[in-house]
């Protein structure tokens, strides 16, 4: 196999985007970074991928882990971030935790798509998510070029001021306290015991006790279970209860089960 791209998502934005550059670049296998997490990483490959979203404009705690694990290897690297709002400096985040490693990473891209953190803000409309879409699936053919050529130096981030804010004085703060964040979430009366929030969680964190989801402080903030709730019965906090959730049109709630 001659490229390999490991991935993490929750609603499918990150996903879509491994699955077109797999498409583009052709013989690609892709591999969920839970999978890659909880295995023996074999990197003979001649391009190694890694495509995540943004989280508090920078890396989420996952793809952080998944990052410190890899070993030093001659393969070509390349990283894609989903954002929302910001891509701040989650680029340069990865490429500092790589070189650690003692791994070059040789180019790292952002690809805005619509977000989804409904604490903050509903679903865009359908119209403005097809304009993204559209701009999206050309800036994966973009990035497809540049990595075929196996070319160097590329590392799209925010404007410096924001990576300062945000990037780095927001997320150091902020970041460790994501995993006990889960203390938020709750289910109103349209809970049915279904269970597909334990499953699409990706670390875990959720058990169904009496048929009612628990979590256990171990939390991305990925959003999966709130997003792919059919009942859209989990809330966070009190402002999700009206807001419209957000899933790509492209994925379900199986592509996410990890049980």
């Amino acid at each position: 196999m001659a490229t390999v791209i490991y991935y993490f998502s929750g609603t499918g934005n990150s996903l879509k985007i491994a699955r077109d550059l797999a498409a583009e670049l052709k013989d690609t296998e892709i591999i969920p970074v839970v999978k890659g997490l909880n295995s023996n990483m074999n990197l003979s490959y001649d391009k190694v991928g890694i495509v995540f979203p943004v989280y508090m404009w920078g890396l989420p705690l996952i793809i952080a882990d998944f990052l410190k694990k890899l070993k030093y290897s001659k393969s070509y690297f390349f990283a894609v971030a989903t954002y929302g709002g910001f891509p701040g400096s989650a680029i340069l985040q990865a490429r500092d935790i790589l070189n650690s490693n003692g791994i070059k990473l040789s180019a790292g891209f952002t690809v805005h798509m619509p977000g989804n953190y409904t604490p903050m803000y509903g679903a865009l409309a359908e119209g403005k998510q097809k304009r993204m879409f559209a701009k999206a699936s050309e800036k994966v053919k973009k990035i497809a070029e540049f990595v075929k050529s196996e070319k160097s130096g590329t590392f799209e981030k925010s404007f410096p001021l924001l990576n300062w804010l945000f990037s780095k004085k927001f997320y150091l703060f902020a970041s460790p306290q994501i995993p006990k964040m889960d203390k938020r979430f709750w289910v109103d009366e349209k809970c049915d015991g279904c269970g597909i929030c334990e499953k699409v969680c990706p670390v875990s964190d959720i058990t169904m006790e009496n048929r009612k989801p628990k979590w256990h402080n171990r939390c991305q903030q990925c959003l999966a279970c709130l997003q792919w709730c059919p009942l859209e019965a989990i809330q966070y906090g009190k402002s999700t209860a009206d807001r419209k959730r957000y899933r790509h049109p492209e994925a379900n709630a199986r592509d996410f089960f990890t049980r």
